[in-house]
Formats: C-alpha cells, sequence, structure tokens
C-alpha cells in the first residue's frame, strides 16, 4: 500500500498548495505558509485515520465554490461541515435526483474564478520556456492524470533547473569610458576591453557540471586577444565552489601560467574564500591576485605589473 499511499499524499498536497497560492495571489493580501499547510493536512489525515475516514485536503472546487462565496475565516469550514451533516442526515431524499450535470456547472463556474489567463500571455513574452512547461503539465494532467501531471511538471522543472545550472549566464565585461564601471560588452557600446586584460563575469555556483562550460567560454574570448596578459575573473555572483571545480580551475590557472596568462579574482565571498583558503588553492595562485573588486585589479595590472598587489584581499574578514 505504500506506493498508493504515497501517490495520494503528494496529489493531496500538490492540490492543496496549488489552491491555496491561487487565492492568494488573487487576494494579494494572504501569505500561504507551505510547511505549516503541511502539517495541517498530516494532522488532519493523522486524527481522521483513527475515525477510518478518507484522505481528506484541501480541494480546488470546493475551496472555489467556499471562496466565491465570500468565505474569509475557517467558520466558513464549520458551517459547510454542519449544513453537509444535517443534509446528509436529512434532506438526502430531496437531493438524490440533482442531475450531476448541474453539480459539475456549479463547481465548473466557481473554478473558472481561479484560473489566470494572462499568465501564459505573461509567460509569453518573459520566458517563453516556462511557459512549454505549462503547457506540458496542463496537457499531461488533462490527458493522463493529477498524478502523472505532477511527476510531468517535477521532472521538467528538474530537467529546466539543471539545464540552466550547468549552462548559466556569462559576460564578457568591459570598462565604460570616463568611469570606473565595468559592464558587458555585449550590452553596453561605450565599453571597452582594456588592452591586455580580458574580465568575465560568470553569473552562477562554480560546480563539476559547469565548469566545462566557464572553460570553453574563457578559451573561446581569449583564443581572439593575441596579447593577452591577464584573465580577471569577476566573482561576486559566485557563491559557492564545489572540490571538482577547485581541482579543474587549479588545473586551467597552471596551463594559462604556462602560457604566460595569470588569473585575477574579484570579490570573492567570504565563504568561498574561505574554502579556497583551507585547500590551498590561494596559496597555489597568489595571495596578491586576489582584490576587492575589477577596479582594483585593472589598475594594480595597470600601475604594478610586476609588483606586488597593494590592493590586494589579503584576510578573510568578510
Amino acid at each position: 500500500m505504500l506506493p498508493l499511499a504515497f501517490t495520494i499524499s503528494l496529489v493531496a498536497y500538490a492540490e492543496s498548495i496549488s489552491v491555496s497560492k491561487a487565492i492568494e495571489a488573487k487576494r494579494g493580501v494572504q501569505h500561504v505558509n507551505p510547511n505549516q499547510e503541511l502539517v495541517a493536512l498530516g494532522l488532519s489525515n493523522l486524527m481522521g485515520s483513527l475515525f477510518q475516514s478518507f484522505s481528506v485536503t484541501g480541494g480546488f472546487s470546493r475551496s472555489a465554490v467556499n471562496e466565491q462565496a465570500g468565505a474569509r475565516t475557517p467558520i466558513a469550514l464549520l458551517i459547510s461541515a454542519t449544513l453537509i451533516g444535517c443534509t446528509l442526515l436529512f434532506l438526502t431524499p430531496l437531493f438524490y435526483y440533482l442531475p450531476t450535470a448541474l453539480l459539475a456547472s456549479i463547481i465548473m463556474v466557481a473554478v473558472l474564478g481561479l484560473f489566470d489567463w494572462k499568465e501564459p500571455i505573461r509567460l509569453w513574452k518573459t520566458e517563453k520556456k516556462d511557459l512549454m512547461m505549462l503547457l506540458a503539465t496542463f496537457l499531461a494532467t488533462l490527458f493522463l492524470g493529477i498524478a502523472e501531471g505532477i511527476g510531468v511538471g517535477v521532472l521538467l522543472s528538474l530537467i529546466m533547473l539543471i539545464y540552466r545550472s550547468v549552462k548559466p549566464h556569462m559576460a564578457r565585461l568591459g570598462q565604460i569610458e570616463g568611469t570606473e564601471y565595468f559592464r558587458n560588452l555585449n550590452r553596453f557600446e561605450e565599453a571597452k576591453e582594456p588592452e591586455g586584460l580580458l574580465i568575465v563575469r560568470f553569473d552562477y555556483q562554480l560546480y563539476f557540471a559547469n565548469f566545462a562550460h566557464f572553460r570553453d567560454r574563457i578559451q573561446d574570448w581569449s583564443s581572439g586577444k593575441p596579447h593577452l596578459e591577464v584573465i580577471v575573473v569577476d566573482s561576486t555572483p559566485i557563491n559557492d565552489m564545489d572540490s571538482t571545480a577547485i581541482y579543474q580551475l587549479k588545473g586551467l590557472i597552471t596551463a594559462y601560467r604556462e602560457k604566460g596568462v595569470e588569473f585575477y579574482f574579484s570579490g570573492i565571498k567570504g565563504p568561498v574564500r574561505d574554502k579556497l583558503h583551507r585547500c590551498g588553492f590561494m596559496d597555489t595562485v597568489g595571495h596578491d591576485h586576489f582584490f576587492m573588486n575589477i577596479r582594483d585589479a585593472v589598475r594594480f595590472y595597470k600601475e604594478n605589473p610586476d609588483g606586488l598587489h597593494r590592493y590586494a584581499l589579503q584576510t578573510d574578514e568578510d
């Protein structure tokens, strides 16, 4: 019974949190805590199991009817439960021959109010990949079932998450003339790359799965600079590095050092810097190759190409 119980619990929680988020978005003033919702569902089913009840959850259709009726507090649930109990005990003959289509129409009218028809249009304009995931999940739910639809949605989300982490955004930076700001060369025409320097920014954590992307982009960009002397890595967006990425980064630095090209790192966050210090990475690269920001790295290259870095970050106090 465990696989079936797991499926029921997954579908129940997904349905409950989905309708909660839909009503939350519609009202715009309430906040739904998923953990609290999960605890409430668990306790409800635990208590109900003592009396051989069906598994319960926040139903999409029932919540929609309740919300459309103007319910605002849990007292509405007590009133609904009381009316249902009285109906079952005393009024069942009056509703016995009520057409199923009539009951369905009541549910459909209520549920339609929870559909956000503008969301697909917004996704089409902003992120088409999310729109494709939405359509795939919708079609899977429509033709295969709720459990299968949830599974497809979760699987597609994981695939998209892995894809985005393996090939994150990476930018080649240049200095805006007359300022000390460095911006993406593809977005700012006035940004110019300093002679002898390659400045890159990696907008994700660096780990084993995306290091090849990081290395390939640097190789592509550096191959077009015959007089390259220093590669500056803006590490501000990098919030973590795993051991494999650190090991491969050491090899990359060694390979470029044999070509006469040094690596500078700017803006490394404290936790990442601590990890690099513990594994000996900073000793291998050199403490004078770490900077507070890109401006200091460029200034050191221009003013002190052969000296120690007076702007270098020597301590781990961040």
